[in-house]
């Protein structure tokens, strides 16, 4: 059972299909999102993995039996609507270049609504859960640093991608299985904290450079004194190399995977996935516990260790 690789051939379409749709798209809006999808595109070299928003619907499809062609088409809706919150993100970055991808935003946010309207009706509890689900992200994004998350709140976190939910709902509701939506909410919502976990180590210098929130940050500043107020670049290597600080994070993110067996979620693909981003903080970790543990044996069995062919 392989989360990404045994849908391959269903992502290739959807891509392909999400292409053809922004390809009519007006001049030079068309080019403009080709462009923008091509950067998120799994199958282009060096674009941005996003796989938990176009593999959702696929997660969750065998266990719910949706169909191959209504799964593809929800995927492609995760799609739309993933680009048209990426430029929401860049929007409020306040970039230049982003505002010039309004149009293209709307275009986007259009095409997301087109295929979502096909599946549930105007009255539809779909459209309750999507108000919900805007809201959380709107509060979310917009109080993360004031409220440091991470060691308050942490489903605020996974907030930030709460749209995202929508295929997972939408495909409960359509399966007769509504009971099912709270504990799938809380599922995904414990996948998506660990991923941005993972994402905020890859991404902490950029993010302290740029005054950005992050967990990994977020943690590191609360083993400082209390009277140190501002988080350095040594306060941050400090935390992971000298005290094991990354240990404590991956044990946060293990904690969460612990907690997933307890749903009646029949999507095992979701929960592969989790594993796979705890088991890489996990192995960082201990990598940074090895490299420590032959600098601590002496200069001569680290030079040995490095140049010696085993």
């Amino acid at each position: 059972m392989d989360w990404l690789h045994d849908y391959e051939e269903e992502l290739r379409l959807v891509f392909q299909e999400s292409r053809s749709i922004i390809s009519k798209f007006p001049e030079p809006l068309n080019s403009q999102g080709i462009s923008y999808l091509d950067h998120f595109n799994v199958f282009t070299t060096g674009s941005h993995k996003n796989y938990i928003c176009y593999l959702l619907p696929f997660w969750f499809q065998k266990g719910y039996n949706l169909s191959p062609d209504d799964t593809c088409r929800m995927s492609m809706g995760n799609v739309f609507f993933m680009l048209y919150f990426f430029i929401q993100d860049d929007l409020m970055d306040s970039t230049d270049s982003a505002h010039a991808k309004l149009p293209l935003a709307n275009l986007l946010y259009i095409e997301f609504l087109n295929i979502y309207r096909s599946f549930f009706a105007p009255y539809s509890s779909f459209w309750f859960s999507f108000n919900r689900y805007i809201s959380q992200w709107a509060d979310s994004v917009s109080h993360e640093r004031e409220r440091d998350y991470f060691l308050n709140d942490r489903v605020k976190i996974a907030h930030k991608a709460s749209p995202l939910k929508l295929s997972s709902t939408g495909i409960l509701l359509l399966s007769g299985n509504d009971s099912l939506v709270a504990q799938s909410e809380d599922l995904i919502d414990d996948v998506l904290l660990t991923l941005q976990m993972l994402d905020d180590y890859e991404d902490w210098e950029q993010d302290l450079a740029e005054d950005n929130y992050n967990c990994l940050l977020s943690l590191t500043r609360s083993h400082l004194p209390d009277d140190r107020k501002i988080l350095t670049v040594g306060d941050v290597k400090d935390f992971i190399f000298t005290t094991s600080g990354l240990n404590t994070y991956a044990t946060i993110a293990q904690a969460t995977h612990n907690k997933l067996a307890t749903y009646e979620i029949d999507a095992p693909h979701l929960v592969s996935f989790h594993q796979v981003l705890v088991r890489n903080l996990q192995h960082i970790s201990a990598a940074i516990e090895a490299e420590k543990q032959i600098l601590q044996s002496g200069g001569l069995y680290y030079w040995l260790s490095k140049n010696i062919k085993k």
